[in-house]
This record gives C-alpha cells, sequence and structure tokens, in this order.
C-alpha cells in the first residue's frame, strides 16, 4: 500500500486513528458506532399510537363508508378495507390513518357510527430512544465519511482508491439506512393508526368476553351451536343422496359380475 501524507492504508484494511472523544469504531467497521444519547424530555416524545376497536352497527357497508369519510375528513386516508357477507350476518374491517393531534376526535366520531363498541384498545410504542440513537449514529457516520473522502484525495495507487471508495460506499449506504429509519418514525408518529371491526352480530366481532353472565349472549352461542350441528348433518345427508345413484350402479355391477360367474361355474361343472 502506498504511504498517503496524514492516514495509512495497510494491506487488512485501512487503519485510522482519531480522538476517543469523538466516536468508537468497533469490529473494524465504520458503521459500529457509538456516542452517548442526550435525553430527551418528556414533551418531545415520540410515540406510536394505535387503536383497535369491535363495534356492533346495523349496517356494516354504510359503516365503513361513513368511517373512510371520517378518515378523509380529518386530514386521514383509508388504508385497508374488507367487507364479507355471509349465510348469517355481514361482518367487515377497516384500517386508517389520521393525524396523531385528531386521534381522539376521530374516535368520537367514529363511535357515533356503531350501535354498541364492543371493545376498544390503545397500543403505544415510544420509539423517541430509536430515532435519537440514530441521528447520533448518523452524524458520526458523516463525519466518518468526511475523512474518509480525505483519504481518498490523498490515495495514488487504484488499489487504494477502490478500497477507500468501497468503504465510502459502505458508510453511505448505512447513512441512507438509518435516514429511512427516521423518516418511517417520524411519519408513523405523526399519523396514528385506527383499526376497527365491525359486524351486525356481536358474536362475530373479535373481542374477549367479559365476566359479566349475558343470557342471551349464551343463548345465541347455543343456538348458533345447533345450527351448526343441524347443517353438518344435512351435509351428509346431501352427499349421500348425490353419491347414492353411484353407489348403486356400483352394486349392481357387482352383482351381475357375481351372477355371470356363477353361472359360468355352473356350466363348466356340467
Amino acid at each position: 500500500m502506498a504511504e498517503l501524507r496524514s492516514q495509512g492504508i495497510e494491506n487488512a484494511g485501512i487503519s485510522m486513528s482519531y480522538p476517543s472523544s469523538d466516536m468508537a469504531i468497533s469490529n473494524g467497521k465504520y458503521g459500529g458506532i457509538v456516542r452517548e444519547v442526550p435525553p430527551v424530555e418528556s414533551s418531545q416524545r415520540m410515540v406510536i399510537q394505535d387503536t383497535n376497536m369491535s363495534m356492533l352497527v346495523k349496517d356494516v357497508s354504510e359503516s365503513i363508508k361513513g368511517i373512510e369519510k371520517i378518515a378523509v375528513d380529518m386530514g386521514g386516508f383509508m388504508v385497508d378495507k374488507s367487507l364479507t357477507k355471509p349465510e348469517g350476518a355481514a361482518s367487515g374491517h377497516i384500517s386508517l390513518r389520521v393525524p396523531t393531534e385528531k386521534r381522539e376526535d376521530s374516535l368520537d366520531k367514529i363511535r357515533t357510527i356503531g350501535v354498541r363498541v364492543v371493545s376498544e384498545k390503545v397500543f403505544g410504542n415510544d420509539v423517541t430512544d430509536q430515532y435519537v440513537d440514530a441521528e447520533a449514529r448518523i452524524a458520526n457516520l458523516e463525519r466518518v465519511k468526511t475523512k474518509m473522502e480525505v483519504i481518498l484525495d490523498q490515495a495514488v495507487k487504484v488499489q487504494d482508491l477502490m478500497e477507500v471508495q468501497m468503504q465510502i460506499n459502505n458508510i453511505q449506504e448505512q447513512i441512507d439506512g438509518l435516514k429511512g429509519q427516521q423518516k418511517y418514525l417520524e411519519q408513523t408518529s405523526k399519523l396514528t393508526r385506527i383499526s376497527v371491526s365491525l359486524s351486525t352480530d356481536e358474536l362475530a366481532l373479535p373481542y374477549a368476553p367479559d365476566s359479566v353472565w349475558r343470557p342471551m349472549v349464551v343463548f345465541k352461542t347455543a343456538v348458533r351451536s345447533m345450527i351448526g350441528a343441524l347443517r353438518s348433518v344435512a351435509d351428509v345427508i346431501i352427499w349421500g343422496v348425490v353419491y347414492l345413484p353411484v353407489m348403486l350402479i356400483v352394486l349392481g355391477l357387482i352383482l351381475l359380475a357375481r351372477f355371470v360367474y356363477k353361472k359360468y361355474l355352473v356350466g363348466v361343472n356340467k
């Protein structure tokens, strides 16, 4: 390797010396950078909030349209939606994102659409430390990149140029990845996600029943179980009716073959 004016490139790799107060490079890679992250005040913390709701409604299709309109009115958008209409009760699901500061207003409006809110749960994920750590790593990587660019300007041999450029490209990829993470965290913290499950039948909703005894719910569950059992019996009968002609034909052919075979044996014995 060629001697550089202020830094050296060794056969085993690139060797540089930096003040320990600035950064630490672990495992010989410039991506493993450690720096103390200053504490963040509670008012500045970045929290991603998700809300899951289950609602009993009169009309699933119209309710989904109403919730989607609420999202647009609040400056948000619909993420996904689905609607199923089986033989029993209709059910559906819709997910939307609205500005975090309008989350409560959006939930209040959504609650008015349903007959009753069966369940509601809010999830929070504090990503402040993750965001600040990414910011610190980006700053450190930028400093390493700057020093590597100085080394690149001082390199003489083509091999030296290629090795240093590869290191710079690797550092830039890490920087781009961290910036992408930051952008994702910013967007998801500014737009809260609200997921709503709807049905005209409370038992079709995804929720954990409470400990209070509810006779009507028990009655509906028993009726549904009985209907399921009767449906299974009916399915067996229908399958039997469909296959019965085929079975009769096969049985007739077997009996005919036996009759012919016996006639053949009688003729041979004579």
